[in-house]
């Protein structure tokens, strides 16, 4: 699941920016090659139900591959979990807006929200989900705090030592094998 999610969040990147291109083709009414308004509007209306329809299989394939990776969900994950959620409301309501015959004008609630406000959500996906794999991977540095800088410190021998109650046994490979 883990690659899955991460090959699923690009899908989802690439859309918001292809929608927010779109968008500002087809607001300055931009022509292309002689193609224009019906293109820039199909590719609009596409990207963004494609960003609905794969941003909830990212959500949920990234929820499942934490539970798999980490013990507790830290504050980058909760983060991440919070703008995912940001993310799927704000464009269906793009969506809903457009539906309800919403002007596509850059200088408007909907042009805030397609072109800087999506790909400002998308960035800030980004940079936790980067926090989290390349701190994994020990190229950058972790959003987590290690145990013995925590107040107070955990060690974690400590916190072993008094759920062990016998020592442990010795087993004798040879006699294992006669039984």
């Amino acid at each position: 699941m883990e690659h899955l999610h991460s090959m699923v969040v690009h899908a989802v990147v690439a859309l918001v920016v292809v929608a927010a291109g779109a968008f500002v083709l087809l607001a300055t009414g931009t022509q292309i090659a002689g193609r224009g308004g019906a293109l820039w509007t199909v590719l609009l209306w596409a990207s963004l139900i494609g960003v609905v329809a794969i941003s909830v299989p990212a959500t949920l394939t990234g929820i499942s591959a934490r539970d798999r990776v980490y013990a507790t969900w830290h504050p980058s994950h909760r983060v991440k979990m919070a703008l995912s959620l940001v993310l799927i409301v704000l464009v269906t309501t793009e969506l809903a807006v457009l539906a309800l015959g919403g002007r596509v004008e850059l200088a408007s609630w909907l042009g805030l929200a397609v072109v800087p406000g999506n790909l400002a959500v998308v960035a800030g996906l980004a940079h936790y989900g980067l926090r989290l794999t390349l701190g994994s991977q020990s190229l950058a540095r972790t959003s987590y705090l290690p145990d013995m800088w925590r107040e107070p410190p955990v060690d974690i021998l400590d916190e072993v030592a008094t759920v062990i109650l016998e020592p442990p046994r010795s087993v004798n490979p040879l006699e294992e094998s006669s039984r």
